[in-house]
């Protein structure tokens, strides 16, 4: 059962990716920015992704990989639940984005900053469902590679994002700085 949801959820992912991707080229929008860090770390850090998420794929597809420990059904369920928190996210922040979203700075001018729906309980929305979906991933299959990856990709994408808010108060000034005060990078509960 839980390997089916997972299946799911990553076929999902995919789908999301590709459509995002695809909408972009038929469109000839810009998808890829300036990266707001060197680009070697910036591209270290999507791999990183691509590996927690094939470890993702993998337990969707029930193949066994090496873990130190086989995760508990409670371990499972909140692994599930992070992967959809996380999905919800990552969905309802691209959605927000629409035309905005692009992987790295955007030399675009039609840019909007954006401080409604999801964007009211988190800076990074879109990073944070990453981080979750990533996270459940270590919790399926606890093995090396995989948490490795995570905080790798973890601390890499902070600086990503401490770099993003920088470009944003450049761009946004008052607005954004304004913005920053009400909502925290991670989450915001009020």
């Amino acid at each position: 059962m839980i390997s089916t949801i997972v299946l799911i959820i990553s076929l999902l992912l995919i789908l999301l990716i590709t459509i995002v991707v695809g909408r972009s080229i038929v469109k000839k929008q810009q998808i890829i920015g300036r990266p707001p860090i060197p680009v070697v770390y910036f591209l270290l850090a999507k791999m990183l992704v691509l590996v927690n998420l094939t470890f993702l794929l993998l337990k969707g597809l029930n193949i066994h990989v090496y873990r130190f420990f086989n995760p508990s059904v409670f371990i499972d369920i909140l692994a599930v639940a992070f992967l959809i928190i996380g999905t919800v996210l990552l969905f309802l922040s691209t959605f927000r984005l629409n035309n905005d979203l692009v992987f790295g700075l955007s030399s675009s001018e039609n840019h909007k900053l954006q401080t409604k729906g999801v964007y009211s309980i988190s800076r990074h929305p879109f990073y944070l469902g990453f981080i979750f979906i990533l996270f459940s991933s270590c919790l399926f299959n606890p093995n090396y590679i995989n948490i490795l990856a995570f905080i790798g990709a973890w601390i890499i994408h902070h600086f990503i994002m401490i770099r993003e808010e920088q470009f944003l108060s450049s761009q946004y000034g008052d607005e954004y700085m304004e913005y920053a005060k009400r909502v925290n990078r991670y989450l915001s509960f009020k």
